[in-house]
């Protein structure tokens, strides 16, 4: 995910670093400590006491009127995930757990199963804004399950387990328990079947809405979460998995979604349009798309990708014609990329330009980043496309074991803007790197925040910033031949891996220990001193 503006300094972030001159991410702010206690009178007692009568007596009437008022005139706040709570269960021998137990959303994903595929069939009604529909998980179980649970906010109304009818419940707001009519063995494959329909827009938890509606145009996309809003899943980007997504939908109104686009109508109804979109290769559920609306749509082949842009219809022709001018720039940057991080791992390839006002500029969507409409329509958009699409490698094709790996897939996706720019003659990686330490290097707010466990509240800002300044140290110390090698390596190996996973792979390559390094870069609280060995000097 990529995002151009200048990160507030309390605010969670996302995308590509602050320009220029703007804040880093501030110190958290530490209450003062007690002050020195004052003797009250009794008088001040009772007005206390007073006070708190007509408080109990009043309060009641005037919150919901201060909270409608409230409502009306605070922003959307995208900027903070819902609170999970307390840590929740990650399950037991013979069940399985609401969450997969990450250490910054507990209650994300569903442990007890690995989720292979997403067959989703779904319909929407535009009028009542209703989408409704089915969806198959095929799944393995990692070992007995009397009961397991997938991620969902829409209402529910009936569920099958290998075919049988099963019985659910909800517990809060994201989680749905289910309990198969036999137990799932250990070791074997099962299908769930989970029926369900509802507004999306009408499900908000705490600060998270990923669900855009702008006029008759809605989008679902967002980190980390999104799914839940239109299909159920073992939301966690441990457990990527392939799709198969079919969405009906009244003639004319057009459908975005992942991979390969194989019908624009398989349901051959005179009033409505079928489209069906397959991705064999498998994708996180952060990274699953779905956007429905009117939209222009150029679709062909470049070289051996087929592909699919689409650009709203709620941009001008002006701003749809630059839109496309950047998209159509996709097959260029990706093989560039290939010929570093080797072959594109996926089998199409394309871009998404949304009408909504969208709170970041790119979303690594696989095979069709979202785009926010500001960027790709005012100049050259080379640098986001470059940044987002080599999220296909890291952090689509290669995932994260958990939130706090966050660093493998930003760190390469934001050093690919400082590559990409050196390869078509602007400033080198190097020079990039020595100009961005030097301006960062009396920033203490930045370096306080570590690589190896970022938190929750900065997995979206410093990493933009000492991601690229890492990797692009690293290549200075290890020489080109290693750093690409192992970019290459890590990328095309794919699957689940961790932070920890490759560091260990970059000192097999490099046959270098590397420890001192990782140390200054990765977990040390103060900028790296300007040395040799931590490739600033």
């Amino acid at each position: 995910m990529s995002n151009a503006e200048p990160p507030e300094p309390t605010q969670r972030t996302f995308g590509r670093p602050p320009r220029p001159g703007a804040p880093a991410p501030s110190d958290p702010v530490v209450p003062p400590g007690p002050g020195r206690r004052i003797q009250p009178s009794t008088i001040v007692i009772i007005a206390l006491v007073v006070i708190m009568v007509v408080g109990t007596a009043i309060v009641p009437v005037l919150t919901p009127v201060v909270d409608r008022w409230l409502d009306q005139r605070r922003p959307p706040d995208h900027s903070v995930p819902h609170d999970p709570g307390p840590p929740v269960s990650t399950g037991s021998s013979d069940r399985g757990g609401p969450g997969v137990g990450d250490p910054y959303y507990p209650d994300y994903g569903s442990s007890g199963y690995d989720a292979r595929k997403y067959t989703i069939n779904l319909n929407w009604a535009p009028k009542t804004q209703k989408l409704s529909g089915t969806t198959t998980i095929d799944a393995r179980s990692d070992h007995e399950l009397l009961s397991f649970y997938v991620d969902l906010v829409l209402p529910v109304t009936k569920i099958t387990v290998n075919g049988r009818p099963a019985r659910f419940d909800r517990e809060g707001s994201y989680d749905v328990r289910i309990v198969p009519q036999r137990a799932i063995r250990a070791h074997k494959a099962f299908s769930v079947t989970v029926t369900y329909g509802g507004n999306p827009a009408n499900h908000r938890i705490d600060n998270v809405e990923p669900w855009s509606v702008t006029g008759d145009e809605v989008t679902a996309a967002g980190e980390p979460e999104g799914s839940a809003w239109w299909y159920p899943a073992n939301d966690h980007p441990s457990d990527p998995a392939s799709y198969d997504v079919s969405v009906r939908v009244p003639a004319g109104l057009d459908v975005i979604s992942n991979g390969r686009l194989v019908s624009r109508d398989t349901g051959h109804e005179k009033s409505f349009d079928t489209w069906h979109w397959v991705t064999p290769q498998t994708l996180d559920t952060y990274q699953s798309l779905l956007s429905i609306g009117h939209y222009e749509i150029e679709q062909g082949t470049a070289g051996r990708w087929p592909y699919v842009y689409a650009v709203s219809d709620n941009l001008s022709a002006a701003d749809r014609k630059k839109a496309f001018a950047n998209l159509e720039l996709t097959p260029k940057i990706i093989s560039a990329e290939e010929n570093v991080y080797g072959p594109y791992p996926y089998d199409a390839i394309g871009g998404l330009v949304t009408g909504h006002d969208l709170w970041y500029d790119g979303l690594e969507s696989a095979t069709r980043p979202v785009y926010d409409a500001r960027d790709m329509t005012h100049g050259n958009a080379s640098s986001l496309l470059a940044h987002e699409l080599a999220h296909m490698w890291f952090g689509d094709h290669v995932t994260l074991k958990q939130w706090n790996d966050i660093f493998i897939s930003e760190a390469y996706a934001s050093f690919s803007q400082w590559w990409y720019a050196e390869k078509t003659g602007g400033r080198s990686a190097a020079s990039q790197l020595q100009r961005t330490y030097d301006q960062y290097a009396n920033t203490p707010e930045l370096w306080h925040i570590s690589m190896i466990d970022p938190g929750r509240d900065h997995l979206f800002d410093a990493v933009y910033l000492r991601g690229p300044m890492t990797l692009q140290a690293l290549r200075t110390v290890i020489g080109d031949e290693a750093f690409f090698r192992l970019a290459r390596t890590w990328a095309q190996r794919g699957g689940v891996h961790s932070l920890e996973d490759w560091m260990k792979l970059a000192e097999r390559i490099s046959h270098q220990d590397l420890t001192g390094f990782f140390q200054a870069w990765i977990y040390g609280p103060t900028a790296p001193a300007k040395t040799k060995a931590n490739g600033l000097a």
